[in-house]
């Protein structure tokens, strides 16, 4: 089962399909379900484990991409090689700088305050939330939008148009507006990566270092309120520097960026 998973190589109309299962059939189908089970049985649905309330719910778009792969691949790998370990340290500064600057477009739709009480519920149970947000979460996704979605694109449209609707399909699956943006904007990080380094292990320490930066910020410091932003932690530590920490993430972005573009050829393992 996995040599097929690794095989299927989707169209633009087949990425919809697959995004169908996802959101209607994992999200919304097992996810209704799991809730009424949850009710029937009297306990509260956001008490679930929270590594198999993320897993379960994947699933179904996982046997679609495994029924619809061809029994054998086209020749190109998925790229679980690493590539360069030098360029990782610049990878996980980006992502975090890249964070930093959008975030005031990110601020823009603030999360109601349900939807903090339902991370801050997943939080409480440490080490499966680290389980499933900095380990689960980064494999599954960067495999799906990267490693199937986006590569798939790269083998049917240009490289623009599979970095954009890997993005557009990474902000989609969320299924959070107010985390849109931010999901989007580090869409496009991750999959001009993929697409310059064609490691999919790349993507995935870049995703994990995301995901680990925001869960190891809240665990250290309980009393910060989820879903807490960068301002706030400046505002509170270092109050009126943040527009000079904004200047200074924005030119460190800029100049990495840069050189991440001279330097990547866009072979498979640079």
């Amino acid at each position: 089962m996995l040599k097929r998973l690794f095989n299927h190589l989707p169209s633009l109309n087949q990425c919809w399909v697959i995004v169908f299962f996802l959101i209607v059939v994992g999200g919304l189908g097992v996810g209704t379900l799991l809730t009424v089970i949850c009710g029937y049985m009297g306990v509260d649905a956001t008490s679930i484990n929270p590594l198999l309330s993320y897993v379960l719910p994947i699933i179904p778009a996982l046997l679609y991409i495994h029924f619809s792969a061809p029994e054998s691949g086209d020749g190109t790998s998925i790229g679980l090689r690493p590539g360069k370990l030098a360029y990782y340290p610049l990878y996980a500064a980006a992502i975090l700088a890249l964070g930093f600057v959008t975030e005031p477009l990110s601020s823009l739709f603030p999360m109601p305050e349900y939807m903090l009480e339902i991370f801050e519920k997943i939080l409480n149970n440490s080490i499966w939330a680290f389980i499933t947000t900095v380990v689960a979460a980064p494999i599954l996704e960067e495999y799906l939008l990267r490693g199937v979605i986006e590569r798939g694109l790269l083998k049917h449209t240009t490289p623009l148009q599979a970095i954009l609707w890997s993005s557009f399909f990474f902000a989609v699956i969320h299924l959070n507006p107010w985390q849109a943006i931010g999901a989007f904007t580090a869409g496009l990080f991750l999959g001009w990566i993929y697409w310059k380094t064609r490691s999919l292990t790349a993507c995935i320490f870049i995703h994990a270092v995301n995901n680990g930066t925001a869960y190891f910020i809240q665990l250290l410091n309980p009393e910060l309120p989820a879903g807490c932003t960068y301002k706030y932690l400046l505002d509170m530590h270092m109050p009126g520097y943040y527009w000079i920490v904004f200047v200074i993430f924005a030119v460190l972005m800029a100049a990495i960026l840069l050189y991440l573009n001279k330097r990547l050829t866009g072979t498979l393992y640079e």
